[in-house]
């Protein structure tokens, strides 16, 4: 016969959190979060765009110049690079800090403290996705027709250009 009073050890009990484990969880997704998204603009903002205002003539003795006129002048070829700036990675730095400070300083309970990181985490994304399309379209509209004076939309502070011009004939 068995002892009714014994307690049933076939029913699992429930684990219990840790207290605060929920922020706990939270600031562990908002930091998943900013390093996939430094990740992803250090591998996607990236760019080039190359070409040269003119060229050399064909009996070889002078240069075309960009208008396609004969001269003496040597063409310049020019190429730009696009690249993350570093001030972007400053940005994503200051949310998450700032987003900790403030759970800190001025969460009361815990859902105040999870919708502040939430919102770190949304801004996070907003930051990227911007730094993205204004990335993206700064080089796609990028279009230079002399190397001598041109003057082109940089996409600050998500990303910064090298530009390096060089003679037709050291290319």
């Amino acid at each position: 016969m068995t002892d009714s009073r014994t307690p049933d050890t076939t029913t699992a009990t429930p684990l219990l959190l840790l207290p605060g484990a929920e922020i706990v969880a939270a600031i562990r997704s908002l930091l998943i979060w900013g390093v996939v998204a430094a990740t992803a603009a250090g591998m996607f903002i990236r760019g080039s765009h190359s070409s040269c205002s003119g060229g050399v003539a064909s009996s070889g003795d002078g240069y075309i110049g960009a208008d396609g006129a004969p001269t003496d002048v040597e063409p310049l070829c020019g190429t730009v690079t696009m690249s993350p700036s570093p001030l972007l990675f400053v940005i994503m730095a200051f949310i998450v800090i700032g987003s900790l400070t403030r759970v800190l300083r001025r969460a009361d309970d815990v859902p105040q403290a999870l919708g502040i990181l939430n919102n770190a985490r949304m801004a996070l994304v907003v930051v990227t996705l911007v730094a993205l399309a204004v990335s993206w379209i700064a080089i796609m509209t990028l279009h230079v027709d002399d190397w001598r004076s041109f003057s082109l939309f940089s996409p600050f502070p998500f990303g910064q250009f090298d530009v390096e011009t060089t003679p037709i004939t050291q290319r």
